[in-house]
């Protein structure tokens, strides 16, 4: 009876209501931008961007769906290099793009990214190779790879670490257009720093509402006032973050998904980043994004109770979630991305640029990647955030 009171003193607000039903038409929005965010060229050379742009970008690169053997790698890079020197020498190189170049988007990235890694990228290099040399793509990966493992590993640990991730990834990849899955990871980040924010005003006046309506005295002095409605408080508190966030993000996940298809689920992430550590597909990379954007919600909802009941007002407990997710990333470039600024929590927020990058840690003879290490720091930071809610109100004085 007391979570149900609570609940409901925080859903019949009328700003609390106000900021859910915006914060759900928020995830709508984000859907249709993501499934608009694409383009697609078709074979007459007209530019589409609507609804349908996306779904038709990955039935144009599915043409070369399957397993990406050095023999096929080869004989796409060919035709697509052959096609180029059509679509730079005609009139209509619209026309040729939406009939033959644009299917050859990923191959191009594939091998690009393999022959020159991520610090080096060059997009275009694809262009000057010899197909025959790409006969041998995977030999060139696994010789880069073994360079990149001496280069980052700096202990025996780090580098044994290192070389059981990249073993994990099995070659050749198999290949599916993933642009929606892709497009959905961009969003999902957008979103899950909204929720974050609007997390903070809602869950702000949990702990601060008696004493600003004047009623802490007769809380405080009730049967379960130091106690049992303490934790009812903050168990409200978890459960109101919990559901808003996961409807939410069911809502945003189901439209997307179903304007853009889920074509590209399985396809691994180091298909088109070969030298990630990061032995994940696209759809499995997006649910652990999800997951991360979580914790950062819980994050925010206990920082901001917490806050509320030492400071007795809502006012400043608000402010924390959008310095910590929305101010943070700005301070973390300033500091050049490097060192603590890697383990920030605007970081839980960052997991598509994480994975991207090959960072590792090491406690004792243990190692983990950035990813691990982040959600650790931070699930082990809410599980301790919640006591120090509890005794820092407990202890209020009248």
């Amino acid at each position: 009876m007391m979570i149900k009171y609570e609940l409901k003193r925080i859903f019949t607000k009328r700003l609390n209501r106000a900021l859910i039903m915006i914060g759900l038409a928020i995830a709508v929005v984000l859907s249709f931008l993501a499934a608009t965010s694409n383009r697609f060229v078709t074979p007459q050379g007209h530019l589409v961007t609507g609804i349908t742009a996306t779904r038709k970008v990955v039935a144009d690169k599915n043409r070369n769906k399957g397993l990406m053997t050095p023999q096929k790698i080869s004989e796409l890079i060919a035709q697509d290099q052959k096609t180029f020197q059509e679509y730079k020498d005609k009139d209509e190189s619209d026309k040729v793009y939406g009939t033959s170049l644009q299917q050859y988007l990923d191959v191009e990235q594939l091998v690009s990214y393999i022959l020159t890694g991520n610090e080096d990228y060059d997009p275009s290099v694809y262009l000057n190779v010899n197909p025959k040399k790409l006969l041998n793509i995977y030999k060139i990966r696994e010789a880069k790879i073994q360079k990149l493992i001496q280069q980052n590993g700096k202990t025996e640990e780090q580098r044994k670490y290192l070389k059981a991730q990249y073993d994990k990834i099995s070659t050749p990849y198999q290949y599916e257009a993933p642009d929606s899955w892709d497009t959905l990871q961009l969003y999902v980040v957008t979103y899950s720093i909204i929720l974050a924010v609007l997390m903070g005003v809602l869950v702000s006046g949990i702990f601060s509402e008696e004493i600003t309506l004047k009623a802490d005295a007769i809380f405080f002095s009730s049967k379960y006032g130091r106690n049992k409605a303490i934790k009812t408080k903050i168990i409200a508190g978890l459960i109101t973050s919990t559901e808003i966030y996961w409807i939410g993000m069911c809502l945003f996940t189901v439209i997307s998904l179903a304007l853009m298809g889920t074509s590209g689920s399985h396809t691994l992430m180091s298909m088109l980043n070969s030298y990630t550590i990061y032995n994940v597909t696209y759809g499995q990379a997006f649910y652990i994004m999800m997951f991360a954007g979580y914790i950062a919600n819980l994050l925010a909802t206990t920082v901001s109770m917490l806050v509320s009941a030492v400071m007795g007002s809502p006012n400043i407990a608000i402010c924390i979630p959008f310095f910590l997710f929305c101010i943070m990333p700005f301070v973390g470039r300033i500091g050049g991305d490097k060192g603590i600024f890697l383990l920030t929590p605007d970081q839980l927020n960052n997991f598509q640029e994480i994975m991207r990058d090959n960072h590792i840690y090491q406690i004792g003879d243990f190692v983990m990647n950035q990813i691990s290490m982040i959600l650790m720091i931070y699930i082990l930071v809410v599980v301790l955030i919640l006591p120090c809610i509890y005794f820092v109100y407990k202890k209020i004085q009248l």
